[in-house]
C-alpha cells in the first residue's frame, strides 16, 4: 500500500496541470450526502444529536488516539483503552450503554460484528483520517441499517475525494515509544469523470500498561466515477492489528493474602505500589511477608519467557455503490458490500484447570494431574455481505426515504491448545506437536430490514417526523463450545451448540419539531427491539434461552441559537423490557450469566453550551446527568458454604452497572490566524462495577485535562509545491492524575474470610489510564 500511495501520489502531481475542475465540487459533495442521509437524521429531526466535522477529525487524527476518545468529547459518551494510552483496544458507552448497542455504519454500511452486535475499535485504527464527517444520535433516534441501537448510533462517512490533485503526510511521535504515521492523496479529475484517491495510516506503540506493545493500521483505496446526475464509486477499506491485551487489567481482593490488605482500595493506591501497570495477561506477582510486591514473567518449558498475550485481527471492507439524482426532487443509492474478517488470539494460562480444556488425564503412577501451564489460540473467520438500497423523494412540503438492507453473515469460531507445560500431558493431547483443537463452531446469521421515513413540513415552523422499521433476523450456530461440563465417568464434555432463532421486529418512531428564529423545541417517541448476542446463548448452558431486548425511549428538547452562543438541554427516558444483566448466578457450565430483567430504566438530561465572546475565542461545555435504574434486582451472590452455592440479595432500587451519573466537558478553543489551541477538561462521577449499589465494588470519580496545540503555515507552494506546514503537540492528562476508567469485579461469600466490617471477599480489575502523556505532530500538504 505504501509503493501505491507514493506511485499515485506522482501520478496525482502529473495530472494536475490537465485536469479540469468540469464537476462542480458542491455537486460532488451533495452525491456524497445521499449515501449517508438514509441513516442519519436531518437537521430538525425530533433527537439528540452530535455533529463532528471534518476539520476537527483532520486534527484528531494526528493524535494517535482512536475515534472513541473524539466522541467523547459529545454529551454522555464515556471512552477508554486497555492499554493505558489510547491507542489499539478500545472501547465507548452511551448513556451507559455498551458497544454492543451501538449501531455504527460506514457510508451507510453496518459495521457491527454480527454475532457480538458491537464494533471492535482496535480494528479501525485511525479512522478519523479516512473519514468527512461522523453523526452520533444518542437513543434509539431514527432507522438505520444493522444491529438495533439501543444506547445510540454513529453514522461515519468517508471524505469526498478532492477534485483537485493533493497529497498529504503526517507523522507524530510521543510518549512510549509511540508513533502514528500516514499518507493520503487523490488525484484530482481525470478525464472530466474520474478520480482515484486513497489513504494509509498506523499506529505503533510499546504502551502504557506491561505487555501492551502492538502495532495497528488502517488503509483506503477509491475510485469514483461522476456522470452528469449520477456518482459510481468503489471504495476498499481495510484494517490490521497486533496489539499486546489487557482486558484483566491489575486486580485487587480483600482477602488476607491479597492487595486489599494492604490497604488498596482504589487504582492510585495500586499506583503508589507499584502496581500501575501490572498486566496479569503478561506476569505474575506474589507479596513477601514485610509486604513487597514482586512481579515476574510467566516462564516457559524450555526457560524462555512468555512474549505476551497478543489479539491478531485482519478485515478488509469492499463497498460498491451508486448515487443517481434524476431530478431535484428524487435520489437513489445503492451499494452492495462483501467484508472478510480472521483473527485470533494467543494467551497464557498458568496453573489453569485441566477440566477447563475437557482434558483429564493421570500419570503412570495413577496420580491424577489437575493443572499446568497451556497457550491457547483461540479465534475466528468473517464473511459479511449484503446490499443496501434507498430512495429519497424532497419537495418543500416532504421529505420522505424508504430503505431496504440485506445482510448474510458466515462465521467460524476454532480453538487449539499450542503448548502444554506438562510434558506427558503434552505428548498425549498433542503428539508430534499437533495443535490440540478443543473448541470449533460455525454460525450463521440473515439480517433483513426495511424503513419508511417521512419528514412533513407542516408550515413555516412546524415539521412532523414519523418512521417504521421491519426487520426480520435469523441466527443459527452449532457445533462444540469452549465450555465443558463434567459427566458421571469423571470425563468431560464440550458444550454442544444447536441454536436455530428467529425474531421480527416492527420498530416505530414519531415526533414534532418546532424552529424559529434560532429557536428550535422537540419532543419523539420510539420503540426498538435488540435480538440476543452470541454470547448470551452460549454463555447460557442448559438454562432457557434468553428473549430479545424492548426499549421505549421518550426523548423532549429545546434550543437555541444566537448571534454568538448557542445553549441547548434534551430530556428523555429509556425503559427497559427484557434488557440483560449479571444477576451473579452461574450457568451448568460454570459462565456467569447475563438475563433478562423485567424493569430497568435510564432518565437524564444533556446540557450543551457555547459563547464566542471574541472572534477568536469559543468557551463551550456539555453535560450529561442520568439515573440509571433496576427497579426490581434480585442477586445470586456466590456462598461457598450454603448447600446450593448462592445466596439471594433482593434490591428495590439498585443503580445498573458502568452507568456514571455525570460526565461533564469544558472547553476553551482559542483561533487566531494559523493557530488554534484547545482546552478539555473532562469530568466523569463514580461508576458501580455490578448491579448493587455499593461503594467498595465500584470506581471512583476522575477528572483530567488534555490541551492541543497547533499552528498552519501557509508556504503558497513556495517550496517544492507544498501549500501548508501544520506543526503540532498534544498533551494528554497535563495534571497527571492516576485513575481507571474501568474494570469489574468478582465477589463471594466465605466463612473463613469474612470480617465484621467487609463480610464479601471479592476482588477488583482496574483499567488504568497513563498519566501525562505527549504527542508531536507535523503535516505536510501539497
Amino acid at each position: 500500500m505504501k509503493k501505491i500511495v507514493l506511485l499515485t501520489a506522482a501520478l496525482a502531481c502529473a495530472a494536475g496541470a490537465n485536469a479540469q475542475e468540469n464537476v462542480d465540487t458542491l455537486k460532488a459533495q451533495k452525491l456524497n450526502e445521499v449515501v449517508v442521509k438514509a441513516v442519519r437524521a436531518p437537521e430538525n429531526a425530533p433527537f439528540a444529536v452530535a455533529n463532528i466535522k471534518l476539520s476537527d477529525l483532520q486534527s484528531f487524527s494526528k493524535s494517535g488516539l482512536e475515534l472513541p476518545y473524539l466522541l467523547a468529547r459529545t454529551p454522555g459518551v464515556l471512552a477508554w483503552g486497555e492499554n493505558g494510552l489510547g491507542t489499539g483496544t478500545a472501547y465507548m458507552r452511551i448513556r451507559g450503554a455498551a458497544g454492543s448497542r451501538i449501531n455504527v455504519t460506514l457510508d451507510g454500511v453496518a459495521l457491527n460484528s454480527p454475532e457480538d452486535q458491537t464494533v471492535f475499535w482496535a480494528n479501525m485504527n485511525s479512522y478519523a483520517a479516512l473519514l468527512g464527517s461522523v453523526q452520533v444520535q444518542r437513543g434509539i433516534g431514527s432507522s438505520t441499517n444493522g444491529d438495533g441501537a439501543f444506547g445510540g448510533s454513529i453514522s461515519l462517512a468517508t471524505a469526498t475525494p478532492s477534485l483537485k490533485p493533493s497529497l498529504e503526510l503526517t507523522g507524530s511521535y510521543g510518549s512510549f515509544n509511540t508513533y502514528n504515521a500516514g499518507a493520503s492523496f487523490s488525484t484530482g479529475l481525470l478525464k472530466d469523470h474520474w478520480v482515484f484517491d486513497g489513504a494509509y495510516h498506523e499506529t505503533a506503540t510499546d504502551g502504557y500498561v506491561h505487555g501492551t506493545e502492538g502495532r495497528s493500521g488502517s488503509y483506503l483505496g477509491a475510485l469514483t466515477y461522476y456522470g452528469d446526475k449520477f456518482e459510481v464509486s468503489y471504495k476498499n477499506v481495510g484494517n490490521f492489528e497486533k496489539t499486546g491485551q489487557a482486558w484483566n487489567g491489575v486486580t485487587a481482593g480483600n482477602d488476607d493474602v491479597s492487595l486489599m490488605s494492604y490497604g488498596v482500595r482504589t487504582y492510585e493506591d495500586m499506583y503508589k505500589m507499584g502496581l500501575g501497570k501490572f498486566n496479569s495477561l503478561y506476569e505474575g506477582m506474589d507479596i513477601d511477608d514485610n509486604g513487597k510486591v514482586n512481579t515476574h514473567r510467566y516462564q516457559l518449558r524450555d526457560g524462555s519467557l512468555w512474549r505476551k498475550t497478543t489479539d491478531n485481527f485482519y478485515q478488509d471492507h469492499n463497498i460498491l455503490s451508486a448515487v443517481w439524482r434524476p431530478t431535484d426532487h428524487w435520489s437513489h443509492n445503492v451499494a452492495i458490500h462483501y467484508t472478510y474478517g480472521y483473527g485470533y488470539y494467543n494467551e497464557f494460562r498458568p496453573n489453569y484447570k485441566l477440566a477447563k480444556f475437557g482434558l483429564t488425564f493421570s500419570d503412570a503412577d495413577g496420580n491424577k494431574v489437575k493443572r499446568t501451564d497451556f497457550i491457547r489460540k483461540k479465534g475466528l473467520s468473517q464473511h459479511t455481505y449484503g446490499l443496501v438500497y434507498n430512495a429519497n423523494y424532497k419537495d418543500e412540503n416532504w421529505d420522505v426515504i424508504g430503505g431496504l438492507n440485506l445482510q448474510q453473515f458466515r462465521g467460524n469460531h476454532f480453538g487449539y491448545l499450542t503448548y502444554i507445560a506438562n510434558e506427558a500431558v503434552d505428548q498425549k493431547f498433542r503428539p508430534n506437536d499437533k495443535n490440540y483443537m478443543y473448541y470449533n463452531s460455525d454460525a450463521h446469521k440473515d439480517d433483513y430490514s426495511a424503513f419508511l421515513k417521512a419528514t412533513q413540513h407542516l408550515n413555516e415552523y412546524f415539521d412532523a417526523f414519523a418512521d417504521v422499521q421491519f426487520r426480520y433476523v435469523r441466527y443459527k450456530t452449532d457445533g462444540y463450545n469452549d465450555k465443558f461440563v463434567a459427566n458421571a465417568d469423571g470425563s468431560y464434555s464440550n458444550q454442544m451448540l444447536k441454536i436455530n432463532k428467529n425474531y421480527f421486529f416492527v420498530n416505530p418512531k414519531a415526533g414534532m419539531s418546532f424552529h424559529k428564529d434560532g429557536h428550535k423545541a422537540y419532543a419523539s417517541i420510539a420503540y426498538a427491539n435488540r435480538e440476543p448476542e452470541r454470547n448470551n446463548f452460549t454463555d447460557n448452558g442448559n438454562y432457557p434461552a434468553p428473549s430479545p431486548e424492548r426499549l421505549m425511549d421518550i426523548e423532549m428538547g429545546y434550543q437555541y441559537t444566537g448571534s454568538n452562543w448557542h445553549a441547548g438541554a434534551n430530556l428523555y427516558y429509556m425503559d427497559y423490557t427484557g434488557q440483560f444483566v449479571q444477576t451473579g448466578m452461574k450457568s451448568d457450565i460454570g459462565e456467569y450469566l447475563t438475563t433478562n430483567i423485567d424493569n430497568s430504566y435510564r432518565l437524564g438530561a444533556e446540557i450543551t453550551a457555547d459563547w464566542s465572546p471574541l472572534s477568536w475565542m469559543t468557551i463551550a461545555g456539555n453535560a450529561a446527568l442520568s439515573k440509571n435504574k433496576i427497579k426490581d434486582f434480585t442477586e445470586y451472590a456466590e456462598d461457598w458454604n450454603a448447600d446450593n452455592g448462592y445466596r439471594t440479595i433482593h434490591y428495590s432500587n439498585s443503580d445498573l452497572a458502568f452507568s456514571p451519573a455525570a460526565i461533564l466537558n469544558g472547553f476553551l478553543d482559542v483561533h487566531y490566524k494559523g493557530f488554534r489551541g484547545l482546552w478539555h477538561t473532562n469530568y466523569v462521577s463514580s461508576q458501580y462495577l455490578d448491579n448493587t449499589k455499593n461503594d467498595d465494588r465500584s470506581l471512583p470519580w476522575f477528572t483530567q485535562t488534555n490541551v492541543s496545540l497547533n499552528y498552519t503555515l501557509n508556504v503558497g507552494r513556495k517550496f517544492i509545491g507544498m501549500k501548508e506546514a501544520v506543526f503540532g503537540v498534544d498533551l494528554f492528562n497535563i495534571f497527571d492524575r492516576h485513575y481507571a476508567t474501568s474494570g469489574w469485579v468478582y465477589s463471594a461469600y466465605d466463612k473463613k474470610n469474612m470480617k465484621d466490617s467487609d463480610p464479601r471477599y471479592y476482588q477488583i480489575g482496574f483499567i488504568p489510564a497513563a498519566g501525562f502523556t505527549m504527542m508531536g505532530n507535523i503535516t505536510l500538504r501539497f
